[in-house]
């Protein structure tokens, strides 16, 4: 409960678009995709050229390194892509990276639980404490039929006139 309040007073204070932490890998990602090559192959389709050639599609919100699809963040080809065409990269980050869905995740305050320990339950025990159900034993001989297992069937009725399975020599109705 502490540490949700002192988070809470935290975020409020903060008046950047992402998480700090986020923030940072950001810039981060910026500066290394700098200097790479970035050509345009149509509105959304870009093509980075690092180490090696990576393609990144801005409308599918994919990239061939795959990072940004696990993440939902933008690795340093997608960046370097968005900067060449003068977008905003925040619109290319998940919600969940925001401040704005940190802020939500602690609004809900978190009610304090009572301690347990104190006071005495309605039957005189101390409070929260399960007591063993009173069990009696029953009366007359204990019966000692076996209980069958799963799986294991009856032998099915076999008349003793007829030899016919279904019936017994009582129901049966075949001609003597």
């Amino acid at each position: 409960m502490v540490l949700n309040s002192q988070r809470r007073i935290e975020v409020e204070k903060w008046t950047i678009v992402l998480c700090l932490e986020m923030e940072t890998r950001l810039c981060e990602n910026a500066e290394a995709g700098r200097t790479w090559a970035v050509r345009r192959s149509n509105c959304t389709v870009f093509e980075v050229f690092a180490d090696y050639s990576v393609m990144v599609d801005l409308e599918q919100r994919t990239c061939s390194c795959r990072l940004w699809q696990i993440d939902g963040f933008p690795c340093t080809h997608v960046v370097a892509a968005i900067l060449a065409k003068r977008y905003s990269v925040y619109d290319y980050v998940e919600c969940y990276y925001k401040t704005d869905f940190f802020r939500k995740d602690y609004e809900s305050p978190i009610f304090p639980i009572p301690d347990i320990g104190k006071g005495l339950g309605s039957n005189g025990s101390a409070a929260g404490v399960v007591l063993p159900p009173i069990t009696k034993r029953s009366a007359g001989r204990p019966p000692t039929k076996r209980i069958k297992v799963f799986g294991e069937f009856k032998r099915p009725l076999k008349c003793s006139r007829c030899s016919v399975a279904g019936h017994n020599r009582k129901t049966c109705k075949a001609i003597i």
